[in-house]
């Protein structure tokens, strides 16, 4: 078994294959996409979490014991076969990255939102949403107001005596058509070339225009939550009203990465990770998040993209 060490922002995971390979760098595919990093370091025997990958023949499984995540399953010929490496084991779209939040919640008590993060002076927007909600979207309209990332697609933070969050990844997996059609002045400043990597999107290096600071403590918050559809004349805002509709969206957007299943390689049926426990650590610490009170306001936005820009006028 190949043993490395890997530490994701502040998770630090043990991980142990029996087909070495599968631990290669380039095996962490748009991985970077989700984090801000991945940094090999020395296996330890007192790490944060485990991930053990056992090659055998049959139908592959999984199972949970406490930190350690196993799977079992014919991996190397699963990696060779793979159609979307988006959706193998260290895939953006994979278990890893699930286990990754995972760990940050039960060995750190850093909680994810499933959102991208926007920073302008003392002031952070947070929009949640999944692929498809129109999270790109608002980043390329918020960089042409002089807003900064803090993460492209995860926003995580941790609540002690403040609100403390911290940077996330600063690369996008960006439809190829958005770029050509709504953003081409962005695509032709970056020397962007228009040509599809992996499901009619390309990767985009957004490090160039990423905030300072790589925590920050009690900004002013402004929570939107989005559906975009690109044809919509019709803008409807929408302010979320009351304690409980508010908790019950974050509570889904911090929870829907973990919960979520997966079919891996086109063919590995995997349940969602989270648990009782975890759950309702969840819930009490975005308890105290609202009792805060540094959410500005929070609303719905259901718009065209031609209308994104008018979000700024409600900030």
């Amino acid at each position: 078994m190949r043993k490395i060490g890997l530490k994701i922002g502040e998770a630090e995971i043990g991980a142990s294959s029996g087909y070495p390979e599968i631990l290669e760098k380039e095996n962490f595919y748009w991985f970077e996409t989700n984090f801000l990093s991945v940094e090999y370091i020395p296996f330890r025997e007192d790490m944060d979490s485990y991930i053990e990958i056992y090659v055998k023949q049959g139908q592959p499984s999984y199972e949970i014991e406490k930190n350690v995540l196993r799977l079992h399953g014919n991996f190397s010929l699963l990696e060779k076969n793979a159609k979307d490496p988006r959706y193998s084991i260290f895939g953006n779209l994979g278990i890893f990255s699930s286990w990754v939040l995972r760990t940050l919640e039960e060995a750190h008590d850093i909680h994810t939102f499933h959102a991208c993060g926007l920073v302008k002076d003392s002031r952070l927007l947070i929009i949640p949403g999944g692929a498809g909600a129109g999270k790109s979207v608002f980043i390329f309209t918020a960089l042409s107001q002089g807003w900064k990332i803090l993460s492209t697609e995860f926003v995580h933070f941790r609540i002690k005596d403040t609100v403390t969050f911290f940077k996330g990844a600063l690369q996008d997996a960006v439809r190829v058509d958005t770029l050509e059609y709504h953003f081409p002045e962005f695509a032709q400043k970056m020397n962007i070339q228009l040509v599809e990597e992996m499901g009619g999107k390309l990767l985009v290096d957004l490090s160039p225009f990423q905030c300072s600071p790589y925590q920050l403590s009690n900004p002013e918050i402004s929570l939107v939550f989005p559906h975009i559809e690109e044809k919509r004349d019709r803008l409807v805002y929408q302010e979320v009203k009351g304690q409980e509709p508010l908790l019950r969206r974050m509570f889904h957007s911090a929870s829907e990465k973990i919960e979520k299943s997966l079919l891996l390689y086109g063919q590995m049926a995997l349940p969602g990770i989270d648990n009782l426990f975890l759950a309702e650590k969840r819930k009490v610490s975005l308890e105290k998040f609202l009792e805060k009170g540094i959410i500005k306001n929070s609303f719905i936005w259901v718009s065209g993209i031609q209308d994104i820009p008018k979000i700024f006028d409600k900030l």
